[in-house]
Order: C-alpha cells, then sequence, then structure tokens
C-alpha cells in the first residue's frame, strides 16, 4: 500500500508542469496597445505560430535554454477598461518535458519585456559595426573633347592638287596609276612617292611627306 502511495505521489510530482496555471499582469495600458507590445515582443525574440487579431491572442515558441528544451505559450489580452488590459500566459513545455519552474521564469521575463516594449525601452542589444574608414576617392577621368563645329576632327588624309607641263601626263602614286595631270590625289598621312611621265619627255620624280588634313599644290614642269 505504501509502494503505490509513492508511485502515485511521483506520478503527480512529474505531472505537475504539464499542467501549470496561467500566469497574469496588468497593465496600465489599453487593450490594443497592450496586444501590439507583446506581439512585437514575442516576434523579436521568438518564433510567432498564430496570430488572432480580433480576439487579441497568438501562439509563439521558445528556443532551447539551459533548463528546458523550449515552451509553447499562449498569449491573450483581457480588456480592464479604457486605459487597463491584462496580458495572460499560459505556457506549456514541448512533448510533455519537465521544466521545474523554468515555464514561469520565462513568463515572468516575457512580462517585463513586454513593459520595456511599451516603455520604448527594449534592452535587448544589436550588433553595431564600426564605422567604415574614410576611402580615398579616384580623381575623375578626363573627358575626351567635344569634336568643334570650327575644327573639324583630323581624318588623318591629305590633299595634294597637282598640275603639270604637259597637260594629261601620266601621274603615279607609290608606282600605282592614279591618273593624268591636272588631278586631286587623297593621300593617307605618311611619305609618298609622286611620278610623273609623259611621252617625249623626261620623268619627275618627287618624294612628299603628307599630313593631315593638309593640302599642297604640286606643278611638275616636265622637259623634253
Amino acid at each position: 500500500m505504501l509502494k503505490r502511495s509513492l508511485v502515485v505521489c511521483l506520478l503527480f510530482v512529474v505531472c505537475l508542469p504539464a499542467l501549470a496555471k496561467p500566469k497574469k499582469k496588468m497593465y496600465a495600458n489599453g487593450a490594443t496597445d497592450l496586444f501590439t507590445a507583446a506581439l512585437r515582443t514575442a516576434r523579436e525574440r521568438h518564433v510567432v505560430t498564430y496570430v488572432d487579431e480580433q480576439m487579441l491572442m497568438f501562439t509563439f515558441q521558445t528556443g532551447h535554454s539551459f533548463f528546458s528544451k523550449g515552451f509553447v505559450a499562449n498569449a491573450s489580452i483581457e480588456p480592464q477598461d479604457d486605459n487597463r488590459a491584462t496580458l495572460i500566459i499560459n505556457v506549456q513545455t514541448k512533448d510533455g518535458e519537465v521544466a521545474w519552474g523554468a515555464g514561469d521564469r520565462m513568463a515572468d521575463k516575457f512580462f517585463d519585456q513586454v513593459k520595456e516594449e511599451l516603455a520604448g525601452q527594449v534592452k535587448q542589444k544589436s550588433a553595431i559595426k564600426a564605422d567604415q574608414a574614410n576611402i580615398p576617392v579616384a580623381p575623375p577621368k578626363a573627358v575626351p573633347p567635344e569634336p568643334s563645329l570650327t575644327s573639324p576632327a583630323r581624318s588623318g588624309v591629305g590633299t595634294v592638287i597637282l598640275s603639270a607641263t604637259p597637260e594629261n601626263a601620266e601621274v603615279a602614286v607609290d608606282g600605282n596609276f592614279v591618273g593624268n595631270a591636272p588631278v586631286n590625289l587623297k593621300l593617307t598621312q605618311g611619305k609618298h612617292t609622286i611620278v610623273v611621265t609623259a611621252r617625249g619627255y623626261q620623268g619627275l620624280t618627287r618624294e612628299i611627306t603628307i599630313m593631315p588634313d593638309s593640302e599642297v599644290r604640286l606643278t611638275a614642269q616636265l622637259e623634253r
């Protein structure tokens, strides 16, 4: 008989944490403000799994702690009057494990955190990084000037205006026949060899260096 009583007693002690009574705390705030602060507190620190804004209720789960593997908590707001409301928290252990009072401590801590939230004095620390050191800014790159309307861009080609005596003398540039005098030659920048010939006359050879956008006039007077 004594053994059976001891077994019943032990079972009762083990089951007590799962039958924890809801904890209540009254605040001098309206129901809506208290609900908003409590829900924000739960979302910032835990995992909210259910929200009923019309009924002013929500459910959240806590993480692991030194004392337990976490809790499931049901929170609800009970209005008292326009300027007072009660926050009710019903804490249950996960998987029916024994918490040994940790649920009460979690609820009391939550009450304090909601108070801080209402007062705008949240004590939860934020990660603050050091200021970035000054970074020297590289000088801007030079912008190519816009083409001038009075000074056209250099084309790399020059003009040679060639006339000859006799007329119709043949003209060759760099070994290639280009026409009969008089002729306007468009030559690329650099050195060129111009040869003027006519039947019955001695040929004339002239080395010339062409500058970009230059214009040169040549007269070839051939001798018999």
